[in-house]
């Protein structure tokens, strides 16, 4: 049956067809195409259709060591491997990042003679456990600190793209490597980075529609998004484009007292089909305004939802001043949004312990899959999709792997090397 035989289908007779699948063959159908993609996330249809399993990946301290684990599961289907045990050296790893069912790892090594840290990099998919291993990155110095995202979208591409950013000792950006699984190696892109304005990136980010949104501040503390695309590029060793997007400016995270917030003022990014959402917690915790924007432009904030944090928890001190920090900070933060479940996970940052905010009703339930003690310390959390594609495949470069990117318009002596390489047997 072509494509065009299924476009004429009724839309009753192709939800009755899905519900009949498998789950996992169910979720490939989401990966065949974006018009696939959207009829399957379509909420008029979602109660009749095979339930993604989704979930909360965390990372905590287990003592001396760093674990994670897979929180809020479904409890009717086969169980996820969270704690990564699948994988060589997992209770070194540090998780990184998660994107579209796809989970990035780290371990690092260090070589005493030298003073240097070698990052040593692992993408995953949990639900099929299958996993590859990447080529180290360079050396960094002792003291240097680097970023780790993950961008993959199995509905527009089975490639990932791996973003390691360094940062200098004031914090701003200095470097930047790409792994590229179709090319197979890392990309160096510090001339290019370096050429633009000074910036602070970091948590949040989101990946979405071949595009990377990453949370910035410039110098002068004017924050932005910053956008990445045009990664198919790179193949011919181009860096990707980049612009920024303008946040919705909220008066209320600025204290009237003049004094600094803490960190949950940068907000937290969230998607649905085709949209970006960004939500973003009030100076004085009291409540959450959450804005959509259409990612395809133009580029226009509209707020849906302002919610009363006060009336969820029943009590008004969700703010306090942190002396050690010397700052405002917050009793909770926001770990994970998902609109087209009408769901927040916020995590007690007093308590230690997640809860799930449902949207439509302001109603706050504890998940029970979560340690209740102070002897986990849990400092990240990642919302989960379960993707059931398969990785890629790529044969390694010998060494030296990493390849300096050129410019776009100049030809150097370089870049003309690159091009010999591109086209050998041996890539």
């Amino acid at each position: 049956m072509d494509h065009m035989e299924v476009s004429v289908l009724p839309d009753d007779l192709i939800v009755e067809i899905l519900s009949r699948l498998p789950l996992k063959s169910f979720c490939r159908f989401k990966c065949v195409c974006k018009p696939w993609l959207a009829f399957s996330s379509d909420p008029n249809y979602c109660k009749k259709l095979p339930k993604i399993p989704t979930g909360l990946f965390c990372q905590y301290q287990d003592f001396d060591k760093k674990a994670t684990k897979l929180l809020s599961q479904p409890r009717n289907i086969e169980p996820i491997d969270g704690a990564l045990s699948f994988l060589p050296h997992h209770p070194q790893l540090e998780l990184m990042d998660c994107c579209n069912g796809l989970v990035l790892c780290m371990r690092r090594s260090m070589d005493w003679s030298r003073r240097t840290i070698t990052c040593h990099f692992i993408v995953c998919n949990p639900a099929t456990q299958e996993w590859t291993r990447l080529p180290d990155t360079r050396p960094y110095q002792e003291h240097d600190v680097f970023e780790a995202m993950l961008a993959f979208n199995p509905s527009c591409s089975p490639q990932f793209y791996v973003f390691n950013f360094k940062r200098n000792p004031f914090s701003f950006l200095s470097g930047l490597q790409v792994f590229s699984s179709d090319l197979s190696t890392w990309l160096v892109y510090d001339a290019w980075w370096n050429s633009g304005i000074q910036t602070v990136i970091g948590y949040p980010h989101l990946f979405i529609d071949g595009s990377l949104y990453l949370f910035s501040m410039r110098r002068n503390s004017v924050k932005r998004i910053l956008v990445l695309n045009g990664f198919e590029a790179m193949s011919s060793r181009i860096p990707p484009n980049r612009r920024t997007i303008k946040l919705p400016h909220d008066p209320s995270v600025e204290p009237a007292n003049g004094l600094p917030v803490g960190l949950y003022t940068r907000g937290y990014f969230g998607k649905s089909p085709g949209t970006m959402h960004y939500a973003l917690t009030a100076a004085d915790g009291l409540a959450v305004r959450i804005w959509s924007l259409d990612v395809s432009g133009p580029y226009k904030w509209t707020e849906k939802y302002r919610l009363s944090m006060s009336d969820a928890v029943g009590r008004n001190d969700l703010a306090y001043y942190d002396a050690a920090q010397q700052c405002w900070n917050c009793t909770y933060e926001i770990a994970a949004i998902d609109l087209e479940r009408d769901v927040m996970f916020l995590f007690d940052c007093h308590a230690s312990n997640l809860r799930s905010y449902i949207i439509s009703t302001g109603e706050l339930q504890e998940l029970d899959d979560i340690e209740q003690d102070h002897e986990h310390v849990y400092d990240k959390f990642y919302h989960y999709v379960a993707c059931y594609s398969k990785l890629p495949t790529y044969v390694p470069i010998p060494q030296p792997c990493l390849l300096e990117a050129k410019r776009p318009g100049r030809r150097t002596w370089r870049s003309k090397l690159l091009a010999i390489v591109a086209k050998s047997s041996w890539r």
